[in-house]
């Protein structure tokens, strides 16, 4: 078994992070891929940020439809800050040694690593796929750990959920850039008005 560990804030989950985990799919031969939205981010601070319980939801819709893919509240049910090397801990005793564990991140993600909380650890734990965003330069990356990293070229999909987030703010359609399910989630409940 192959498994694709993908998380985030996912706030909210758009049509770029479902893409990238089906090319993830694809190219590295994942049987699945479990989106998982983080608890406490250790590395970002958003006080306007969606309830973990939304959060969740939206990623439950986002990915229903989907074969291999599945959602994980697994970080949400935890106290205090998500750190992903706990993360893959938690998932390498769940699934086993026989599981392959892979860790989904963007290119952003990957120049911060060295911040993490045992960044080694987490390359022992699982090999991490790094998918690349529009403008980034590999480069910036800490060779140590960019040897250790397994580039996959996806879509440059330039969408954030930043933009989807100041687009609702400002009454603009956002119908393209998240699930339906997701846009009617958000509207329905009032989401970042």
């Amino acid at each position: 078994m192959r498994v694709g560990i993908f998380g985030g804030t996912f706030d909210p989950i758009h049509l770029g992070h479902l893409i990238i985990a089906q090319e993830m799919m694809l190219h590295c031969a994942l049987n699945r891929v479990v989106f998982m939205p983080s608890g406490e981010p250790p590395h970002k601070r958003n006080p306007e940020m969606a309830s973990a319980k939304d959060r969740a939801m939206m990623v439950e819709l986002a990915v229903r439809d989907y074969p291999g893919f599945a959602p994980s509240r697994f970080e949400l049910s935890r106290p205090g800050k998500s750190y992903t090397i706990d993360t893959l801990r938690h998932w390498r005793q769940d699934m086993g040694e026989d599981t392959k564990l892979f860790l989904i991140i963007g290119a952003d993600n990957a120049v911060d690593m060295g911040a993490w909380c045992n960044p080694k650890g987490v390359l022992d734990l699982a090999q991490v796929l790094v998918a690349d965003r529009p403008g980034f330069d590999r480069a910036r990356i800490d060779p140590a750990f960019k040897s250790l990293m397994r580039f996959v070229q996806t879509p440059l999909i330039d969408i954030s959920s930043t933009a989807i987030r100041d687009r609702v703010r400002n009454k603009k359609p956002i119908s393209l850039w998240v699930p339906e399910a997701v846009e009617n989630y958000i509207q329905t409940h009032g989401l970042y008005v």
